[in-house]
């Protein structure tokens, strides 16, 4: 008997965890929400950059030119 309340314990964690994680991922009012989904799985926009990390000053690199290579992105403030 114990064993039976134990696994079904376990998997009721298990179920929780779950839907709580699918609930987080999808959290947001409706129309911010409804934006985000529409741009999911489509191409990113062109990114305008002044200066890029290890290039020459003005070499005209795109984006688009870096398709298929490990692009990081580092976004800071001083706020």
């Amino acid at each position: 008997m114990r064993t039976i309340i134990t696994a079904a314990l376990a998997a009721l964690l298990t179920a929780s965890s779950a839907i709580a994680q699918e609930d987080f991922q999808r959290e947001g009012d409706g129309e911010r929400r409804a934006a985000l989904d529409a741009m999911e799985g489509k191409a990113p926009p062109a990114l305008a950059v002044t200066q890029w990390m290890n290039t020459s000053q003005n070499s005209g690199l795109r984006l688009a030119d870096l398709k298929g290579k490990v692009v990081l992105l580092d976004f800071w403030g001083t706020w």
